[in-house]
C-alpha cells in the first residue's frame, strides 16, 4: 500500500478526482482542511514487483517466512539482546581495566599508589551497581510473588464469607424485627460486615424496637466487644516495626522518632533501615528523619545491624523500620541478634481480613502492641473491628494526617466504633435518621463521661460522680 495525497476546492471535487486517478477501489485515510482547501488521504495499492526488481529482497531472512530456521519470539530476542549487551559491557569494563594496569606497570614509581586507588576504584563501580541491580529485581520478585499470595488469600477469604453468608441468612430470616428496624438490618447486610460479626449485631437488636435504642445497643455491644487495655507508647528501649506493604510504616517511625526527640532530644534517637530493597525507600527515611534531626542508617544485613546496635547501645530509642517483603524472616533475624526487642505490628485501619491474618498467622511473632495508621482515611474499619473482638493486643498509637506531628498516643477504641456505625449505608431520606444520629451522639458522650470519671475518680475517698 502507498499513501497519495490530493488537494481540492472541496470534499466532493476530492473524491471525484481520486476516483478518477486510482479507480472507485480507492480507499480513503483521512480528510482534513489546508489553507483553504480539501486534503484528502488515500490508500492505493503498489504495483507488483518483476523477478528482477525481487531479487534484492529476496536475498533477506525477512522475505522468507516460510524458511526452516523459525523466527524466535519478541522476548527470546529480548532476552539474547540483554545478555548480548551486559557481556559485552562486562568485556569492555575488563579491557579499560587491563589497560590501566599496563599503563600503572609501565611506569614503576606511581604502581603501589595507583594500584591501590585507581585500579580497584574502576572495578569495583560496576559489581556494586550490578549486586544492586540483582537485589532490586530479587526484591520486585517476592514483592509479585506475596501479591499473587495476597489476592488468593483475599479471594479465598469472600469464598469462605459467601458460604457462611448462605448458611446463616435461613437463620437470620427467622429472626423477627420490628419494620422500623428493616433499615438498620438492611445497612448491617450493605455494609462490608464479616458473617460472624454481623450476626452478632443482628441478634443485638432484636429486642428493640426504635433506631435510637438499636443504635445505641450497637454502640455498647461492639464498644464491650474491642475494650482493649491500651499497650503504652514505645518511648524507650529496642523497637522493631512490622507489617504489610503500604501500611505507613516509615511515617510512623517518623512520628515516633519526631515524638521521642521532643521527649528525650534527636542525639538520644536513631532510626535504622533493615534490608528495604524499594526504589527510593531510603531517600524518604533520610527525608523523614531531617525534619525531626535525629541519626538515621541503614543495615542491607544481619551483620551490619549488629554493629550499629553495639555502637549506639547508650541510645534512648532505637526504632527499626522493616519492608513489608518476607516480614517473618526480616522479624527472626532481629530476634536472633536481640532478644529483648519489642515488635510492634503497623496495620492500616480499614485492612482487610485476610491481610490481618497474614500478619499475625505466624505464632513465633510476639506483638508488644498494634499501631493503627490512616486513621482519617478509614471509613469501614469491620475487619479491624472482629480482630479486635477475637484477639487481645493493646493498641499503642495511631497516626492520622500526612504530618509527622500527627500522632495520636492515647486511643479510643470508641471513636473507631463510632466512626464505623457514622458510615453505615442508611438511606439519607430516612425519617429516622436524625434521631440515629442523636442516638449516637447520646452514646459517645456518655461513653466519654463515663471515661473522665473513672479518671479523675479519688481511690481514698468515697466520693461519687453523676
Amino acid at each position: 500500500m502507498e499513501l497519495k495525497r490530493i488537494l481540492a476546492r472541496d470534499a466532493r471535487s476530492a473524491n471525484e478526482k481520486a476516483v478518477a486517478q486510482y479507480g472507485p477501489d480507492v480507499m480513503v485515510i483521512s480528510t482534513s482542511q489546508v489553507n483553504g482547501l480539501t486534503e484528502l488521504i488515500v490508500a492505493v495499492d503498489l504495483a507488483p514487483l518483476t523477478p528482477e526488481e525481487a531479487e534484492p529482497f529476496l536475498k533477506t531472512d525477512f522475505a522468507r517466512p516460510h524458511s526452516l530456521k523459525p523466527t524466535p519470539k519478541f522476548d527470546v530476542l529480548l532476552g539474547q539482546t540483554l545478555d548480548h549487551n551486559k557481556r559485552t559491557s562486562r568485556e569492555r569494563q575488563a579491557t579499560q581495566v587491563a589497560k590501566s594496569i599496563v599503563e600503572v606497570s609501565a611506569n614503576p614509581t606511581h604502581t603501589a599508589a595507583v594500584k591501590t586507588k585507581t585500579v580497584p576504584h574502576k572495578a569495583s563501580k560496576p559489581v556494586a551497581d550490578e549486586t544492586d541491580s540483582v537485589k532490586a529485581q530479587e526484591h520486585d520478585s517476592l514483592r509479585g510473588k506475596e501479591i499473587v499470595a495476597l489476592v488468593r488469600e483475599e479471594l479465598a477469604s469472600l469464598r469462605r464469607e459467601f458460604k457462611l453468608g448462605q448458611q446463616m441468612a435461613a437463620w437470620q430470616g427467622g429472626i423477627p424485627l420490628p419494620a422500623a428496624l428493616n433499615p438498620l438490618r438492611d445497612a448491617l447486610n450493605d455494609a462490608p460486615i464479616p458473617v460472624a460479626l454481623r450476626a452478632l449485631l443482628i441478634d443485638s437488636i432484636k429486642d428493640h424496637d426504635n433506631l435510637a435504642d438499636a443504635m445505641g445497643a450497637l454502640q455498647r455491644q461492639l464498644s464491650h466487644a474491642v475494650a482493649q487495655t491500651p499497650a503504652p507508647a514505645p518511648m524507650t528501649g529496642m523497637h522493631v516495626l512490622a507489617g504489610p506493604s503500604g501500611a505507613g510504616k516509615s511515617l510512623m517511625v517518623a512520628r515516633l522518632a519526631q515524638t521521642a526527640a521532643v521527649q528525650h532530644g534527636c542525639e538520644q534517637v536513631m532510626v535504622i533501615s533493615y534490608q528495604d530493597q524499594r526504589a527510593g525507600a531510603w531517600n524518604q527515611t533520610q527525608l523523614l528523619s531531617a525534619q525531626s534531626g535525629v541519626d538515621c542508617f541503614r543495615a542491607t544485613s544481619a551483620a551490619t545491624l549488629k554493629l550499629l546496635l553495639e555502637e549506639h547501645a547508650d541510645r534512648q530509642l532505637v526504632i527499626i523500620d522493616t519492608p513489608g517483603v518476607q516480614m517473618n524472616e526480616r522479624l527472626a533475624d532481629i530476634r536472633a541478634l536481640r532478644a529483648d526487642v519489642q515488635c510492634h505490628a503497623v496495620v492500616p485501619v480499614d485492612a482487610s481480613a485476610a491481610t490481618l491474618r497474614r500478619v499475625f498467622e505466624n505464632t513465633d511473632n510476639r506483638w508488644a502492641s498494634l499501631m493503627l495508621s490512616k486513621l482519617d482515611e478509614a471509613c469501614q474499619p469491620w475487619a479491624l473491628l472482629q480482630f479486635l473482638t477475637e484477639k487481645t493486643l493493646g493498641v499503642s498509637v495511631a497516626s492520622r494526617g500526612d504530618r509527622t506531628a500527627d500522632l495520636v498516643q492515647d486511643v479510643s477504641m470508641g471513636d473507631l466504633v463510632q466512626r464505623a456505625l457514622d458510615n453505615l449505608p442508611l438511606a439519607p431520606s430516612d425519617e429516622a435518621s436524625p434521631s440515629l444520629r442523636d442516638a449516637a451522639v447520646n452514646s459517645l458522650a456518655a461513653s466519654k463521661l463515663s471515661q473522665i470519671a473513672a479518671r479523675f475518680q479519688p481511690e481514698t475517698t468515697g466520693m461519687t460522680h453523676e
